[in-house]
């Protein structure tokens, strides 16, 4: 299944709760509306220009910053486009903005309101809020507001602060910063020009040519649940969308850590999984879907093997061959290779099955192909994986019916390569033809 067909492209839902937006809060005309998020500015602005030369703050500042903050972000999200279309002065592009979203950009107030926020201490309450604001800004916004830097800016600056290059994100603001991610993932999709601002906005303390967003996301490629599905899925948006530049491509080729992280995380989960399985009859020889579905550590080392999948289907082709090379350095030969070549027959059984289900998951070729290179070609203890798998058909033991399963999974790909070293090299000496007629067959 390829998994942009299942990606909702409004990202994970209408939030619900405390920064959910009024249900109607501008059944006004815009001139009210606009009104009114003058209003909340200018209280804001009071506290903010009040509070500029201490450090701290007094609770009720922050508490009456947070209210008239929170007002204002839901009417800039409930506002519509203006009619007709003007020239967006950020960043060339044609976009009709509302009263309000002029007055955000004309002022920069998302950018004062964030600075204000990191230099009287961004504790943990204060990022947590901010993280859901924006979240709610952007998954329910009518207007492109990314488009703009003076709203992709602050964005930027915010997450730049919650997370500590060192340190990583803290637990208690994950699942709010991934759900932003997303929703900043989906809004690229929509307008992918965001996806080159992304790339050239990145704070300044990073370098000109990070691409943060797509950083932040990396280190939950393989966490489980809904937080690890929501993180592969915004890095599938990014894979997508970055296809065709190759600016991109290189960076998350040569300046990130995405593909040394996937595939060396594929070994540390698939040293996770059980090494004896546990079987339901004398006639069992393969892993089928209800035999792992119950078993956690294999549906989630599943889960990456379908996301490499995935990567590999929509990638660029510079991040493509980097994977796959990954893939096979990696996993595949340091990991692959010695489990199945341990001694006790259990474990065999194991590794046996598990690389027969791999098989059976993968459905993009050159993925396919790395694995048959493994294989065919990679030499452990001077026999080829091949060699060593064919001499288990001879045992009497449940290895063998395994080990048979593995063979018909593999004889069903069509391979060439395989054919000939499974069959075609037994053949061409021709020695079961007959004398008379082995000049016509040669």
């Amino acid at each position: 299944m390829s998994w942009l067909s299942r990606l909702n492209p409004r990202g994970p839902g209408t939030r619900t709760g405390r920064h959910a937006a009024p249900s109607s809060p501008c059944t006004a005309d815009p001139e009210t509306c606009l009104m009114v998020f003058e209003n909340h500015w200018r209280q804001v602005s009071g506290v903010l220009k009040r509070r500029e030369s201490s450090v701290g703050g007094c609770a009720d500042d922050l508490t009456a910053v947070r209210n008239h903050t929170d007002q204002m972000l839901c009417l800039l999200a409930e506002e519509r486009p203006a009619g007709g279309d003007i020239e967006s002065p950020d960043c060339g592009m044609s976009a009709a903005m509302g009263p309000i979203l002029e007055m955000v950009v004309a002022e920069n107030i998302l950018e004062e309101l964030v600075q204000w926020h990191v230099r009287h201490g961004l504790d943990p309450d204060s990022q947590l809020e901010l993280l859901k604001l924006f979240e709610m800004l952007i998954g329910q916004s009518h207007q492109p507001l990314l488009l703009h830097s003076a709203v992709l800016q602050p964005l930027l600056s915010l997450l730049g602060a919650c997370v500590d290059p060192q340190l990583g994100c803290p637990s208690a603001l994950e699942s709010s910063l991934v759900l932003l991610l997303n929703q900043v993932c989906v809004s690229m999709v929509k307008e992918t020009a965001i996806l080159e601002l992304l790339f050239k906005c990145g704070p300044v303390q990073q370098g000109p040519t990070n691409l943060l967003i797509f950083s932040l996301l990396v280190p939950f490629i393989h966490r489980d649940g809904s937080l690890g599905q929501q993180a592969r899925d915004a890095l599938l948006l990014v894979m997508a969308t970055s296809a065709s530049n190759h600016a991109v491509a290189r960076y998350i080729a040569e300046n990130s850590y995405f593909c040394p992280v996937l595939a060396t995380g594929l070994s540390a989960l698939y040293s996770s999984l059980p090494r004896k399985i546990e079987v339901r009859g004398d006639d069992w020889h393969a892993l089928r879907r209800e035999d792992w579905m119950g078993v956690s550590s294999l549906v989630l080392f599943m889960n990456s093997l379908e996301f490499c999948n995935a990567v590999v289907q929509v990638a660029h082709p510079l991040v493509r061959c980097q994977l796959l090379d990954y893939l096979h350095n990696g996993f595949l030969v340091p990991v692959m290779g010695p489990a199945l070549h341990k001694s006790s027959v259990d474990e065999m059984i194991a590794s046996t099955a598990y690389l027969d289900l791999f098989l059976r998951s993968i459905t993009e070729t050159s993925l396919l192909k790395t694995f048959l290179r493994f294989i065919l070609l990679h030499r452990h203890d001077n026999d080829t994986i091949l060699d060593t798998l064919l001499t288990r058909i001879s045992s009497n033991s449940r290895l063998c019916m395994v080990s048979l399963s593995l063979f018909k999974t593999l004889l069903s790909l069509n391979c060439e390569d395989l054919m000939l070293q499974l069959v075609l090299r037994y053949l061409l000496p021709c020695t079961h033809v007959m004398l008379s007629q082995r000049r016509a067959v040669n």
